[in-house]
């Protein structure tokens, strides 16, 4: 007869712990369920033969078990691989009118607590169901806790797992956080050494030496052109640093012509392998076949006044940070420009020598002499580049 395995414990959390009592004699089991039912706190179960016995465990929830060994339909230690199948936190009690050792050991072994031989003392009968029921009692309360616990751990488990989790996006966004951070203060710390290496500058050619000198040191070596915006909305070559590439007219005036207005146009061109042949005109390609160029447009007050462009072989191609390098000076460098421009218009003072912009002859030797010695002194290390000196990197 199948049937659902009931657990115990649950049913006798709920009610009275449920005492099973199987005998093929109708006094003794009227005796066992008066003595036990006014002794012993429990709901009492009987059952005539082993068929009876096991509907019941099959059936109905049982916490001990306490059965004849001899019955009219078979032995009843039959009933014992039943009971561990269908409840096994349940207990038993074997009981027989022919005690043998092997008997005795044969129902330990098979899971019984207690062995009871006959006849028995109402007594004794009392005290060993009534000690059976307490320890089942304790089982089922020690099993709860652990369900409890197991419980518990489930929960505290899914409760880490969303934690974990939490904890992971939270890093993940910490770590975006930082990097966009870095990327900002990297930004403004090349914008504060770029401007005040320009504010140094006393002129525009000098302006134009360094920061191609600041250009360099952080792109490394590249071939580097500097266009100036002129009145004609046109753009002049400003200063050209050769690398690997001549500066030759025929160059400059192709780059002129094509790359210098298309990045006034996008605001930054990155250009290399396909894309390179697709934008540049065959004038172009010719000179910088196999090379990677980067091009800013440098605007102030949303004026175009100088166009930065580098190139290199693309075996050495430009990074993302050499990107935000030339795209983080761009707007400092055009600002200096317009203020350097400012300043050349306001300079029709004269000087301390002379006349407006110039030296008098009427200054002596003494005087030069002063004035160079104090024009040496100014003299900055990214001047290289104006004295004809090679890179100092």
């Amino acid at each position: 007869m199948a049937s659902a395995m009931l657990p115990p414990t649950e049913s006798a959390s709920k009610v009275m712990p449920r005492l099973l009592v199987v005998d093929d004699e109708s006094d003794v089991l009227e005796l066992l369920r008066d003595a036990i039912s006014a002794k012993v706190s429990c709901k009492l179960v009987t059952a005539k033969n082993l068929a009876s016995a096991r509907s019941i465990i099959e059936s109905q929830p049982i916490d001990v078990l306490l059965t004849d060994l001899h019955l009219p339909d078979g032995d009843g230690m039959s009933l014992m691989p039943v009971l561990k199948a269908r409840q096994p936190a349940a207990r038993a009690l074997i009981i027989t009118g022919q005690p043998t050792v092997e008997s005795a050991v044969g129902a330990l072994r098979a899971g019984a607590i207690d062995f009871v031989p006959k006849p028995f003392n109402i007594d004794q009968i009392i005290e060993h169901v009534d000690r059976a029921i307490h320890r089942q009692t304790l089982i089922a309360r020690n099993e709860k806790r652990i369900d409890r616990l197991k419980d518990a751990v489930r929960r505290l488990n899914q409760s880490r797992k969303v934690v974990t989790r939490k904890v992971d996006l939270l890093c993940n966004d910490l770590i975006s956080a930082y990097g966009e951070v870095s990327k900002q203060v990297e930004e403004i710390r090349n914008q504060e050494s770029f401007r005040r290496l320009l504010e140094s500058s006393k002129d525009l050619e000098q302006m134009l030496c360094h920061a191609m000198d600041w250009i360099l040191r952080q792109a490394g070596y590249c071939n580097l052109a500097v266009w100036l915006a002129a009145d004609d909305a046109e753009y002049q070559l400003g200063a050209y640093m050769k690398y690997t590439i001549p500066g030759e007219p025929a160059l400059t005036d192709a780059i002129r012509q094509n790359l210098v207005p298309m990045t006034a146009r996008e605001g930054t061109v990155q250009l290399e392998g396909h894309a390179l042949k697709k934008n540049l005109t065959a004038g172009e390609h010719g000179f910088l076949k196999n090379q990677t160029v980067l091009s800013q447009n440098c605007t102030y007050l949303g004026e175009s006044l100088a166009v930065l462009t580098l190139f290199r072989d693309e075996k050495c191609p430009f990074t993302d940070a050499d990107l935000a390098m030339v795209k983080a000076i761009a707007p400092v460098f055009a600002t200096a420009l317009a203020g350097m421009v400012r300043k050349t218009e306001g300079d029709d003072r004269p000087d301390e020598y002379g006349e407006a912009g110039g030296t008098s002859f009427e200054n002596s030797d003494e005087d030069e002499k002063k004035r160079r010695e104090k024009k040496k002194k100014e003299q900055h290390d990214a001047d290289w580049w104006k004295r004809g000196d090679p890179p100092p990197f």
